[in-house]
């Protein structure tokens, strides 16, 4: 039995939060700053949004 579109996001959303807790308990483990952590999230926006980018414009 396929899940509804409403559950489906549900799951997706739960599924989202756990990835991202265990990530950043692990870089809390590993000694990183909050600030550090921040910065690992900015840069990792950026990699998504080079990503876009390059999917919507050819490359030269």
């Amino acid at each position: 039995m396929n899940p509804t579109p409403q559950q489906a996001d549900e799951l997706f959303r739960t599924r989202n939060r756990s990835v991202a807790r265990a990530f950043y308990r692990q870089l809390r483990t590993e000694g990183f700053t909050h600030q550090q952590i921040i910065e690992l999230s900015t840069t990792l926006l950026d990699f998504v949004t080079e990503d876009l980018k390059d999917r919507v414009q050819p490359a030269k």
